[in-house]
């Protein structure tokens, strides 16, 4: 199972060294193919059928293949489970699962297509022209994962990556945290050194230490959609050869939440010593100041970007039941826009010492060059009773590339090192779909498709035999070989219904079961400090870990009418 690097960024002195990843390229570049209920319902496997409008997104030939304009609307809902397991210490020893639901409402596709008849025999019979916007991804994804924990602590966390760095040299994320009102969440011990408000140092002052139980939690919650908003230009010829060309205007919207809580069990166990500026204890002589109870942090991303690409297809008819169709899609160019934000509040026994604090809001803006996207398919029709369907599509994420707005010809690369992480580590996607269609009623269609995406990302192993990824990856010097693929696999299944009158209206209607590759999600990396073993020793720990199980149910009805 790879590890997906999704740490909350609270632990980093600065959000462009973490989020702009190889992780993060691949997720704004995937696409998960919705389209109209009939496309859906036939597991998108629909490159050499065309026809529809959900079809078009996918081969832009398809809109030159019916002798008729339409138009079509599809509302639709999301139904998302995610399922957690947490592991204190990070071995993948996971206790039970809690599930987190979700549900949302979408719009997957709308559109028309109009088609213009040129009065030749042969030749160029049809002209088609058309708007669409099909839905490519959904990032709906919410999870909660819980455990109690005695040997790390997320303020502990904090205070280790603040480690040597002076306040005013900190990061929005960790001065955030340092300040936390009047009172932070950690705390100086000496110059430039730190603990944690849930920790205490041992005598010596050579460790910090959890002193007692700490219930714990993080939430790692998503939303989002990426549309394809497509001009598209089809042609007719003799009937038998079709060919169209895209305009894809792609807009993503994406926004993450990640929350961290953790609580003492017995906050007697967790003393508190807080001193004014002069360096003079605040409370009783003797005694500590307060006790810690509680803390909460927070980091909200938002992501926008619009590109452009171009795409090209056709469908070719050999025979009257035989088609085949393919499509070239070119890498996309990407306009990202971020803003994010950190938040953190603790409270302790005595209310006077509570405290809370936002960072300003972070900007950035960035381009991204996505993958080109190669598609296949041929089909078969068994008249006016049904068909089936098959496609291959490949999609090259090794091409994926970061740049600057103002990047100069002759200055410096400043994403030098993580586009060579994303040549090494991106590979090639394979997806494989398949559709089946049976009319047992001249108006009723019967449908059925399957779809599988396999994961771009691999891994190495470097001159010691030890396994490389993107996110452990240091650098050019490391020598790596035998290069393999994640065996991490996405699987669609969907059923649907399609009606058509004897006039112009006609709807569909499908449900899709998506089923997610698991993914494992850290909440903190726990730094330079240490935690004790039952006979009080320091002990080198693990971090939590949690591992996140998602799938999605869509359920979608398309109306239309020809015309």
């Amino acid at each position: 199972m790879k590890r997906v690097f999704i740490s909350i960024a609270f632990s980093c002195l600065a959000l462009s060294a973490w989020a702009q990843d190889t992780y993060y390229a691949e997720m704004l570049s995937r696409n998960n193919y919705y389209g109209t209920a009939r496309s859906t319902a036939l597991g998108n496997a629909v490159t050499a059928l065309g026809g529809d409008l959900g079809t078009i997104g996918i081969n832009p030939a398809g809109s030159a293949v019916n002798a008729y304009s339409q138009i079509t609307i599809t509302p639709g809902l999301l139904f998302q489970t995610t399922n957690t397991g947490w592991s204190t210490d990070g071995s993948e020893n996971f206790g039970p699962a809690s599930a987190t639901s979700h549900t949302k409402f979408n719009l997957p596709n709308g559109g028309f297509n109009l088609v213009f008849f040129t009065g030749r025999d042969y030749g160029v019979k049809q002209v088609s022209v058309g708007l669409v916007a099909n839905n490519t991804n959904t990032f709906l994804n919410y999870g909660t994962g819980y455990g109690s924990n005695g040997m790390t602590s997320f303020l502990g966390n904090l205070a280790a990556a603040a480690g040597g760095v002076s306040p005013k040299d900190m990061g929005r994320d960790l001065y955030t945290a340092y300040c936390a009102n009047q009172f932070g969440e950690y705390g100086a011990q000496g110059s430039n050194v730190y603990s944690g408000g849930n920790q205490m140092i041992d005598k010596q002052d050579r460790y910090c230490y959890v002193p007692g139980l700490l219930n714990q939690s993080a939430a790692y919650n998503t939303y989002g959609s990426k549309t394809d908003y497509i001009v598209n230009l089809g042609f007719n010829v003799s009937d038998n050869f079709y060919f169209g060309f895209n305009l894809g205007l792609p807009s993503t919207r994406y926004r993450r939440e990640d929350i961290f809580s953790e609580s003492a069990q017995n906050p007697v166990l967790f003393p508190v010593n807080f001193e004014d500026n002069d360096g003079r204890h605040l409370g009783t002589e003797g005694e500590p100041t307060t006790y810690y109870k509680s803390s909460y942090n927070s980091y909200k991303l938002n992501t926008d970007a619009t590109g452009v690409y171009g795409k090209f297809g056709f469908i070719w008819l050999p025979t009257k039941s035989l088609r085949l169709g393919a499509a070239i899609q070119t890498p996309t160019r990407l306009t990202v826009n971020e803003t994010w934000q950190y938040s953190a509040q603790t409270s302790y026994e005595d209310g006077r010492y509570n405290g809370s604090a936002t960072s300003d809001r972070g900007e950035y803006s960035y381009r991204l060059r996505t993958p080109y996207v190669v598609n296949a398919g041929a089909a078969y029709t068994f008249g006016g009773f049904g068909l089936v369907s098959l496609d291959y599509e490949l999609t090259d994420y090794s091409i994926m590339k970061y740049s600057d707005f103002n990047n100069s010809f002759f200055g410096s690369d400043d994403w030098a090192y993580t586009n060579e992480a994303n040549r090494l580590f991106c590979g090639v996607s394979h997806s494989v779909r398949a559709g089946i269609e049976v009319k047992p009623l001249a108006q009723l269609s019967v449908r059925a498709g399957y779809s599988l995406v396999t994961d771009p990302e691999k891994y190495a192993a470097d001159n010691f035999g030890n396994i490389v990824t993107a996110e452990t990856w240091q650098g050019s010097g490391m020598q790596l070989s035998q290069f393999r693929y994640f065996k991490n696999n996405t699987h669609a299944f969907s059923f649907g219904l399609g009606y058509s009158s004897n006039g112009s209206f006609f709807a569909d209607a499908a449900v899709r079961l998506t089923k997610y590759p698991t993914a494992l999600y850290s909440p903190y990396y726990y730094g330079w400090y240490q935690a004790l073993d039952e006979g009080g020793a320091p002990v080198d720990t693990g971090m939590p870990l949690e591992r996140l199980d998602r799938k999605i149910v869509d359920v979608m009805l398309t109306i239309g009418w020809r015309f």
